[in-house]
């Protein structure tokens, strides 16, 4: 039996993409078909070309590729098919003569069909010495196939088609099975539990569990868990449904290359697993790299952008900045080798630990360009040489293209941007008045609010303190002139902002009061300036607002105007006017109840972002039962250098005391209020109603990414706890009560989210046009889908609005709900996935008005000083109206 059984007819090219000697040569050869039978070979032939060229990656890679059939006569038909077998399976006993002696049972299993590849190789060494990979078609049904290297055999079965490109996948383009079993899964096998640890040289196996270790990292998702899946009973196969809902998703899933556990394969489904799937994307990437030899094309790399610019960067600060190397196509997709050369230049500038200097980028065969991102870190230190530049070199050795390319590098390192603020307190009489949190005034929390202001001001700002009534006089009124924001300068600022020093008298002078703060603040040296004035009532005393404005515009730098109405129904559309013409904002809080018990801190701290550029993210009101512990996550991105982790507390006789807040880093480091001291970047300031921590970017020394995830704040109640070192606490103690709180975090970052309510008018029925602004490095980014802001009527009537996205980058929608007079609270709470593909929040919290305007000048007969008239008595009804609200709501509480 052998080559005595038949001859060899000769060879044909069915698919010609260039010359033999430049391309890759796959030959199907015919094996156990008769003389008769040649032309159904044929056929069979024709079949795979159609089956090969609509492979989705064959007509990015085919290219590579030519096909040819090689006609061998053999005297009988079929293939051996012994009678026994070492698997216990029973054959036919049929021994045909063929001219490459086929048989199944090889290796003891019948599924094993092959013949003598010693014989194949020999006869297309004569026919067709360029060859490389052959394909032996073997004239049988009965499903079986093996391979040897370059050749492979396979039984003409019902999918023997999709069985050829799978082994394709072996022979021509090294790559591995992804089954997870030897024998089968049914087969009670023990030998294949787990994998030996080495690690396998095909592209689309491993043994690497950890993210950065997979060779296919390029394509895992930042988002997709890593391992994917991982095999509970490794003496079993898992067949468990994927817990993706795309089963092409790349991931690592565990059992592969005939093993249940220990071997990780890319995706759950791919060819190399189930013929009848397609390639992976790891396995197309593998196809592309094998062909890459046949292509007759070079890689083309741009480098985007070629000057990183970190800007300023505060003193103790590192901050990372990134450039794109991108792999494009054009022609046919090849994957490029990429060095990155040493950083040369001023210190500071570095790579950051673990980074890959030598990396390849796959080839882009679906896709226009695949890139890869290279961070670079700047960290600033005050060595009186403020400006550094430095540069690093990207090339690609051992090609043509036009590189190497040179990225430049600039920073100046700076103390922190100062901010220097004034709060404008109203301590008019009203300010006495109920909030609807339990033994709060309005007075308390305006307090509260501005001391967390206080206390959240970097070393390096400055703060000044005006209060009013009827009355702003210099210098009665000016409670502190501009001071550093240092712990004297904030002990001074709390000691101003007291009950002894605001109690509440008199009428309303809201444009005194802005005046004062103005003058005040002409003392600062920052160029971010702002008034923060706060008031609960209408203006009744001159000066009035307008005046205020006129003072306030002629100011240089620029002073912000941000206002707080605190629990009014409406702002004055003076007021209004002021924030919006300093750039600043208007918010109105209502009634402090509920889910808004804490929206005045809220606001207060916003503001702080705002004038200090930084990024706000909120969180509802909370509360902790007694021996209880909660968490709420705070997502934090590359695109944040630094964040505040804030919880704010309603002050009872057990609360701050017997609260504990810590941290948990997304890769679980815990970091409690004694661990503050030994870590570097992270400091713990504890008020009357709050506290935070203040943490500087990169957490953690030497691990620069440690800080990029979820963070967990830690709240636990500790009241209600049985404790033998207070046994002698009252009962109030032993008892317990509940803990009401808020977790708010504060971020410098390059993600920004700013918005307005624009408001042509503010009569009944004037359209509203709600406004967000996100940027990234001082740039629009778009949110991820949908954005949507919630709108809160007078009546309590909530809207929830999707915001469409303009060609500038602005996402905006219309409201016209706005008959009713009063506040329209608008929360935006919105997501966004950083380049890197972290997930990251933003808050922020908008108000438009709606009023009645007083008619004024010409009508009726009167003049400036009726229509003057007519403004005090609306404002004193307003005020009447809101000490009868306080009244029955204290009556209530009764």
């Amino acid at each position: 039996m052998g080559t005595s059984d038949g001859t060899v007819q000769g060879l044909t090219k069915i698919l010609d993409n260039g010359p033999n000697d430049q391309r890759h040569n796959v030959v199907l050869v015919a094996e156990g078909f008769q003389d008769s039978e040649q032309s159904d070979f044929n056929d069979l032939c024709e079949q795979f070309r159609t089956t090969l060229e609509a492979e989705a990656w064959f007509a990015e890679l085919g290219q590579a590729i030519n096909l040819f059939r090689l006609n061998v006569a053999s005297d009988e038909s079929g293939a051996d098919d012994p009678a026994t077998c070492d698997d216990g399976s029973s054959g036919s006993g049929a021994t045909p003569d063929t001219y490459f002696d086929a048989t199944y049972c090889n290796s003891g299993i019948r599924r094993c069909l092959s013949g003598s590849e010693t014989i194949v190789r020999d006869t297309l060494d004569a026919q067709l010495p360029e060859w490389h990979t052959a394909a032996v078609l073997v004239n049988s049904s009965q499903r079986g196939g093996c391979a040897s290297g370059d050749v492979f055999w396979t039984a003409i079965s019902s999918d023997w088609k999709l069985v050829v490109l799978h082994e394709l996948g072996h022979s021509s383009f090294g790559l591995a099975d992804e089954y997870n079993y030897w024998a089968g899964c049914s087969s009670g096998e023990t030998d294949r539990d787990h994998a030996p640890s080495w690690e396998p040289s095909e592209v689309n196996v491993t043994t690497e569990a950890e993210r950065n270790q997979v060779k296919w990292r390029f394509f895992i998702h930042p988002t997709t868990p890593v391992p994917t899946m991982v095999n509970p009973d490794c003496s079993e196969c898992d067949d468990r449904d994927n817990i993706l809902p795309d089963d092409t998703t790349v991931g690592l899933y565990e059992g592969a290359k005939y093993y249940h556990c220990g071997r990780f394969r890319p995706a759950y489904s791919c060819k190399m697993r189930n013929s009848s799937q397609d390639f992976c994307r790891v396995c197309i990437d593998g196809i592309a790299d094998a062909l890459r030899e046949f292509l007759d094309t070079d890689p083309t790399v741009e480098v985007i952008p070629t000057l990183l610019e970190f800007g300023d960067v505060a003193h103790g600060l590192t901050m990372y900045r990134s450039f794109e190397i991108r792999n494009v196509k054009v022609g046919a997709p090849v994957s490029v080798e990429i060095d990155l050369g040493a950083i040369a230049g001023d210190a500071g500038f570095s790579y950051p630990p673990d980074t890959e200097t030598t990396f390849r980028i796959p080839a882009p065969v679906f896709e226009s360009h695949l890139s890869w991102t290279v961070y670079v870190a700047f960290t600033s230190i005050d060595d009186g040489t403020p400006d550094a530049f430095g540069s690093l070199v990207v090339d690609t050795p051992g090609t043509a293209i036009d590189l190497p390319r040179t990225v430049n590098l600039s920073a100046m390192a700076v103390e922190p941007p100062p901010v220097d603020s004034v709060l404008v307190m109203d301590r008019s009489d009203s300010m006495d008045g109920a909030t609807g949190v339990p033994g709060q005034m309005k007075i308390d929390l305006a307090i509260d609010a501005a001391q967390l202001y206080v206390s959240l001001l970097k070393d390096n700002d400055r703060i000044g303190v005006v209060r009013y009534n009827d009355l702003a006089r210099d210098p009665q009124d000016i409670l502190l002139g501009m001071r550093e924001a240092n712990a004297t300068g904030k002990s001074l600022a709390n000691s101003a902002l007291t009950l002894t020093n605001l109690t509440p008298d008199g009428m309303t002078s809201i444009g005194g009061g802005i005046i004062l703060g103005s003058s005040v603040l002409e003392d600062g040296t920052a160029d971010s300036r702002a008034l923060v004035v706060l008031t609960d009532g209408i203006q009744n005393t001159d000066p009035d607002i307008p005046e205020a404005t006129t003072e306030v515009q002629t100011k240089s730098p620029e002073q912000r105007v941000f206002a707080v109405g605190l629990g009014l129904n409406q702002l004055e559309d003076r007021l209004d006017q002021i924030a919006s013409v300093t750039n600043g904002t208007a918010q109105i809080t209502g009634d402090l109840v509920d889910q808004k018990e804490f929206l005045l801190q809220k606001l207060y701290v916003q503001i702080l972002s705002d004038v200090s550029d930084e990024a706000f993210v909120k969180d509802p009101k909370q509360m902790a039962l007694p021996g209880e512990k909660q968490s709420t996550s705070v997502y934090i991105g590359e695109v944040d250098v630094s964040a505040d982790f804030i919880v704010v507390v309603r002050q009872s006789r057990l609360f701050p005391k017997y609260m504990t807040v810590w941290l948990e880093a997304p890769d679980g480091t815990v970091i409690q209020p004694s661990d503050v001291g030994s870590l570097p970047n992270v400091t713990l300031e504890q008020g009357q109603s709050h506290l935070y921590y203040r943490w500087q970017f990169p957490a953690f020394p030497g691990r620069p990414e440690a800080h990029i995830g979820r963070w967990q704040v830690w709240v636990r109640n500790n009241s209600g706890r049985p404790n033998s070192t207070i046994a002698h606490r009252d009962d109030v103690y032993h008892r317990g009560e509940p803990l009401y709180y808020t977790v708010m975090s504060k971020a410098r970052s390059d993600f920004r989210l700013d918005g307005r309510v624009e408001q042509p008018s503010h009569g009944p029925g004037s359209p509203m046009n709600i406004v967000l602004r996100p940027t990234l490095y001082g740039l629009p980014v778009a949110l991820n889908e949908p954005v949507t802001v919630e709108v809160t009527r007078p009546d309590s009537v909530q809207r929830t609005l999707t915001l469409t996205r303009t060609s500038d980058g602005l996402y905006q929608a219309p409201f016209g709900e706005t008959a009713l007079v009063g506040i329209y609270r608008v929360l935006a709470d919105v997501t966004a996935t950083t380049p890197k593909g972290h997930h990251i929040t933003r808050t922020r919290t908008m108000t438009g008005t709606i009023f009645v305007p007083v008619v004024t000048g010409g009508g009726g007969g009167r003049g400036d000083g009726d229509d003057r008239l007519v403004e005090v008595l609306k404002a004193c009804c307003e005020e009447v109206g809101q000490r009868l609200d306080e009244i029955l709501r204290q009556k209530r509480d009764c």
